[in-house]
Formats: C-alpha cells, sequence, structure tokens
C-alpha cells in the first residue's frame, strides 16, 4: 500500500513539474512574440562590495537568472565611486561574461538610454 501511495505521490510531483515547465516556455513565447520586456532594464548599484560583488555576479549567472525572466539585454552593474577593489573586480567579471555592462558614477546616465524614446 505504501508503495502505491508513493507511486501516486510521485507521479503527482512529474505532472505538476512537466505542466510547470509546459506555460513557462508557452508564457516566453507569448512574451517574445508580443514584444514585451523591451522596456525593462536590471540595474545592479554598488559599493565598496569588494567583499561581497563578485559572488554576486556568479550567482546571478550560475542560476541563469536573466534566462528565466526572459531578459535578453546586458546586466548593467554601476558602480557608485567605490573606493576599495570593487570596480577592478566588476571589469574582470566584464572580461568573463559578455552579458555585463560596467559603469562608473560618472557614466550613470547611460542607464537611461533607450527609455526615453517612444516606441
Amino acid at each position: 500500500m505504501f508503495e502505491v501511495i508513493l507511486y501516486v505521490l510521485i507521479g503527482l510531483l512529474a505532472l505538476f513539474g512537466g505542466l510547470t515547465l509546459v506555460i513557462s516556455v508557452l508564457g516566453t513565447a507569448f512574451r517574445r512574440a508580443r514584444g514585451e520586456n523591451r522596456r525593462v532594464k536590471l540595474v545592479v548599484l554598488v559599493k565598496d562590495q569588494q567583499e561581497t560583488v563578485e559572488g554576486l555576479i556568479r550567482s546571478i549567472y550560475a542560476r541563469d537568472f536573466l534566462k528565466r525572466i526572459n531578459y535578453e539585454e546586458k546586466l548593467v552593474v554601476l558602480d557608485m565611486d567605490s573606493s576599495d577593489e570593487t570596480l577592478n573586480i566588476l571589469m574582470k567579471l566584464k572580461d568573463e561574461y559578455e552579458y555585463i555592462e560596467v559603469l562608473t558614477e560618472s557614466e550613470k546616465e547611460k542607464i537611461f538610454e533607450g527609455f526615453m524614446e517612444n516606441k
């Protein structure tokens, strides 16, 4: 009896996982077809985060966070005039990951490029 309940539970979980996958794929396809998310820009602001910034960026890419939210632009990381090695770490990560744009505080206006234009 226990085995039957276990198989039914595993079957239900598999069905739930399959439905979740199908819904996610269809949702992504519909958003792309309608052109959604073109006015979304992900920006991470950092200052004096040499101890944590590399782990943060690697975590974003290791977990495919950008792909899961259907984000097709670069991740913008804005260093707010750090006095430690944060900017140097970001520049090394930029060489490693092609989908990172690193800006300094003096370049912060670039964040708004493409947002003020009409469709």
